[in-house]
């Protein structure tokens, strides 16, 4: 997730750390999918919300509704910015299970409307520094083994 409040670098052009990576638009959304060298997926849907999973295909960060959030023990808890000693640190807090349903909710939604996208010809992708085959494959690799329901993570490393 961008470290600054403000919108993001192109992550298509940018992204560096995810090494096989590709953009789509969804509903006038720019959506783009990434996948570090380990298979650990990020989806990002425009500026939010964010969604980051590890190599187990378990959720381990967010991004949703301005807030920040980060897999603690198979739960998620949001994390607060605070300022001590000049440097800023995140403190923890829980999630009330109304707010931890919508975030998965929307999740579901994203995911739904990658699976539905696959494979649709008219549906336009740009893939950065691979070819289209190799993005695809893994895209649905991985769609098709993500667990259902969607785990948490114990913790927010990749």
């Amino acid at each position: 997730m961008a470290k600054q409040e403000q919108d993001r670098e192109d992550l298509l052009r940018d992204g560096r750390q995810m090494a096989i990576r590709g953009e789509t638009t969804i509903n006038d959304i720019v959506v783009v999918i990434g996948f570090r060298d380990a298979g650990q997926l990020s989806l990002y849907c425009g500026a939010d919300p964010v969604f980051q999973f590890n190599a187990e295909q378990e959720l381990r960060r967010v991004y949703f509704q301005g807030q920040r959030y980060a897999a603690e023990s198979g739960r998620l808890v949001r994390l607060d910015r605070a300022t001590r000693g000049g440097k800023i640190q995140f403190e923890s807090s829980e999630v009330p299970q109304p707010h931890h349903a919508a975030i998965l909710e929307c999740l579901d939604h994203w995911i739904g409307n990658l699976r539905y996208l696959i494979g649709k010809k008219e549906t336009v992708w740009r893939v950065a520094d691979q070819q289209n085959t190799t993005f695809f494959a893994q895209l649905t690799r991985w769609t098709d083994d993500l667990p259902q329901p969607i785990q948490i993570a114990d913790s927010p490393g990749v």
